[in-house]
């Protein structure tokens, strides 16, 4: 253990600032920057994961481009659902917005199957990560997935009959 420490130390210092500038021109946000940087190396500590010396800045840079694009896919899910409570005509404080958050609490407490809605609490008021939410749910990332993209296309398209 005492050698994979030293490894990853190693490659934390040689490697940390190209890896955080890589993020930066991704995400722009220090904070996310600094957090996907250190997701790759948690990931690399749990997985056990050893580089070859000749790749090992390609695939940390590979790794920390993927986990930016994760982390870009997970703001795209929350603000869609956002993006359901909320019209683009309709200011943030809106009279109707309560009553919209009730609905879309009753049209998620009512979608089939059940376990669509266990996904879609688990993802968005749990923020969960795909992973975690098919590991908690027994399921494939694909499943995990596919089920949210069927709960949003169902809210959007109630709310949708609804305005008309």
């Amino acid at each position: 253990m005492k050698q994979k420490t030293t490894d990853i130390e190693r490659l934390f210092r040689q490697h940390y600032e190209r890896m955080f500038r890589t993020a930066r021109t991704i995400l722009y946000d220090a904070d996310e920057c600094r957090d996907v940087v250190s997701d790759v190396f948690e990931h690399l500590i749990k997985e056990s994961t050893v580089l070859l010396p000749d790749t090992e800045e390609a695939y940390l840079l590979r790794s920390v481009r993927n986990r930016c694009l994760h982390v870009i896919a997970h703001k795209g899910v929350r603000e869609r659902v956002a993006k359901l409570l909320l019209d683009s005509e309709e200011t943030l404080l809106s009279d109707h917005d309560d009553e919209r958050l009730d609905r879309l609490h009753n049209i998620i407490d009512h979608l089939e199957p059940p376990i669509r809605q266990r996904i879609l609490r688990l993802r968005l008021q749990q923020e969960m990560t795909y992973q975690e939410v098919a590991d908690a749910v027994g399921v494939s990332k694909v499943t995990v997935y596919n089920h949210l993209s069927q709960a949003i296309d169902t809210i959007k398209q109630i709310f949708k009959q609804a305005k008309q």
